[in-house]
């Protein structure tokens, strides 16, 4: 089976996102998705970081946003 060949989504806590650019690499999604979602500038997406879904018919890139920081 190839993975190349299959659609990504990204998973940012319960919110699945399509993919906004599905010929562009990881990098460039990264930055389209940083410019909706501001947070996601301080994360990083890796190739490896992809799982196959459980229905098997795309792959899913979860995304772990860093903690809220707060003073006090």
């Amino acid at each position: 089976m190839k993975f190349k060949n299959l659609p990504r989504k990204f998973k940012i806590g319960a919110t699945i996102i399509e993919d906004p650019s599905p010929t562009s690499n990881l990098d460039q999604v990264h930055e389209i998705l940083a410019q909706q979602y501001p947070l996601l500038r301080n994360t990083h997406i890796f190739e490896s970081d992809g799982r196959l879904s459980q229905c098997g018919t795309y792959i899913e890139y979860e995304i772990v946003l860093p903690p809220v920081k707060t003073q006090g």
